[in-house]
């Protein structure tokens, strides 16, 4: 008797090359914001639930502030995904579709990396599967209790990202169009099962409350009036994104999968078809607008994964026979992509361009900190001049000083989340240390900067090689300044206002 299914060695198998790649691969300027709110704990935050932050909280009780600590609660989360999807794929298709279900999900670049990472993706991909498992479940035994069961695995998507309230109009338009499982809707199950997912997400509810409502309007009206026009530019670079980063390897086998889902009448065919289309068909319109991330529409694909491992595991056709056979190349050239790119992030190969803000950071904190040791207790470091968020993170994580780090929200810039951990009027008068990734050759940084302190001195233009091979020229530059007696903004409400402004599409 085998000690494993087949599915359980390819899941063992995947994890192990995914734990391998987080391992060496450097900790990204996403992830170290995301460390920072890890270090702040708080109920929410302004642009994501809490979900992720207290993982990552968890994960530093083991690893500390390293990229271990960082990745372990989402690498389980990583393989609690890849398991929920091979149980549904084996409960709808058999013990071959489980298999399946795994690799194709191994052969997602998007789900590998971010799946598994410090991302707010990571859990909400995990619950999203949860919050399917559980009301296939309640449907499947006719047990009510899985409603509630599945209510609080919603919650907890929510916790995650805001995108898993598309769960909501999937379950329900199943219901609405299935004759087997409808009866339902006349039951107060799936309605307490809301309550439930209330209740878990009361935490973000909370935080809204007490600080006007900022993220839910940050997260939907400011997102909808960012998306201003429409454009086949935008549409085309979105499709394209899609297929790059989510389903490169498996195009044909979605498209195959998809005409089954619409075809076919069966209630497992129809669940996955809801589970899919509504949050799918949303991004899809929303991607012809500015006002579009990739990442978004991610848990869509995971009923459209289970989807395609029926295709391939039961079905006969040039496409699924062209899979079935050819199998190790597609897992040979996911292999080969994965060790260019941990090559290419340790050390910068020629011909491709750095990853941005990822090399330098350790050596900039070292001089950083260097500079603050002159200055008066109680200065602070200031991260500014990039976009909204790396620059401090980036600092913080290496310098390990979160509470002594802080945002361009200082020198009236947005800077998300960083201006709810800081009151610019507490910090007057105190020095800091100033660092400006990319340099400053033609003097902009240091002319946003200077009026927000009495003097501003240049100090070190920092250029670091790349973790270079041989053969590459890749530098990363920074500027560094030490700044006497800060200047903040007349009042927090105008710095509120300019960074409402200067809010990221």
């Amino acid at each position: 008797m085998d000690l494993m299914p087949a599915w359980g060695w390819c899941l063992a198998i995947v994890m192990v090359v995914q734990t391998a790649v987080a391992a060496v691969f450097p900790v990204l300027p996403e992830e170290t914001y995301h460390w920072n709110f890890a270090r702040h704990l708080d109920w929410s935050y302004y642009d994501h639930p809490p979900m992720l932050p207290w993982a990552i909280a968890l994960g530093r009780l083991f690893f500390g502030d390293t990229a271990a600590g960082i990745r372990l609660v989402p690498l389980l989360f990583a393989l609690g995904t890849a398991g929920l999807l091979a149980r549904l794929a084996r409960r709808f298709y058999g013990e071959t579709a489980a298999t399946w279900a795994v690799l194709l999900y191994a052969l997602q670049p998007a789900a590998f990396f971010v799946g598994g990472w410090g991302f707010p993706d990571a859990p909400v991909l995990f619950f999203w599967m949860l919050t399917l498992t559980w009301v296939w479940r309640a449907l499947d035994t006719q047990r009510a209790a899985w409603w509630l069961a599945a209510g609080a695995a919603l919650g907890a998507a929510m916790l995650s990202k805001y995108t898993a309230a598309f769960l909501v109009p999937a379950v329900f338009l199943y219901l609405i169009f299935s004759p087997r499982d409808r009866h339902w809707l006349v039951t107060p199950w799936p309605y307490l099962a809301g309550v439930c997912s209330l209740i878990v997400f009361a935490p973000v509810i909370y935080w809204n409350w007490t600080h006007d409502w900022v993220s839910f309007r940050m997260q939907s009206t400011d997102r909808f009036q960012a998306a201003d026009s429409v454009s086949l530019r935008y549409g085309l670079q979105s499709t394209a994104e899609q297929w790059l980063f989510v389903l490169p390897l498996t195009l044909p086998l979605a498209v195959v999968a998809l005409r089954r889902l619409l075809r076919l009448a069966q209630p497992a065919e129809q669940f996955l078809f809801w589970s899919f289309a509504p949050m799918a068909l949303f991004f899809f319109l929303f991607g012809w607008t500015p006002s579009w991330h990739l990442l978004w529409s991610l848990p869509a694909y995971l009923a459209l994964t289970v989807a395609m491992a029926g295709v391939v595991a039961g079905l006969q056709g040039r496409v699924t026979m062209f899979y079935r056979a050819h199998w190790p190349w597609l897992v040979g050239m996911e292999v080969v992509t994965l060790a260019v790119l941990v090559l290419h992030a340790t050390c910068v190969l020629p011909g491709l361009p750095p990853l941005r803000e990822t090399y330098g950071w350790e050596e900039a904190a070292e001089v950083a900190q260097a500079l603050h040791t002159s200055l008066p207790p109680g200065s602070f470091y200031l991260g500014a001049c990039g976009r909204t968020y790396p620059a401090a993170s980036r600092l913080a994580f290496h310098l390990r000083k979160p509470a002594e780090v802080f945002g361009q929200n200082l020198i009236g810039r947005e800077a998300l989340q960083y201006r709810f951990w800081s009151d610019p009027q507490r910090l007057a008068g105190k020095d800091a240390v100033v660092v400006v990734e990319g340099g400053d050759p033609l003097g902009h940084a240091r002319a946003a900067i200077a009026p927000f302190f009495q003097t501003l001195e240049p100090c070190v233009d920092l250029v670091v090689p790349d973790r270079q091979v041989c053969w590459s020229r890749a530098r990363s530059r920074f500027a560094l300044f030490v700044a006497h007696g800060y200047r903040p903004p007349l009042d927090r409400s105008a710095l509120t206002i300019i960074g409402h402004q200067n809010s990221p599409q």
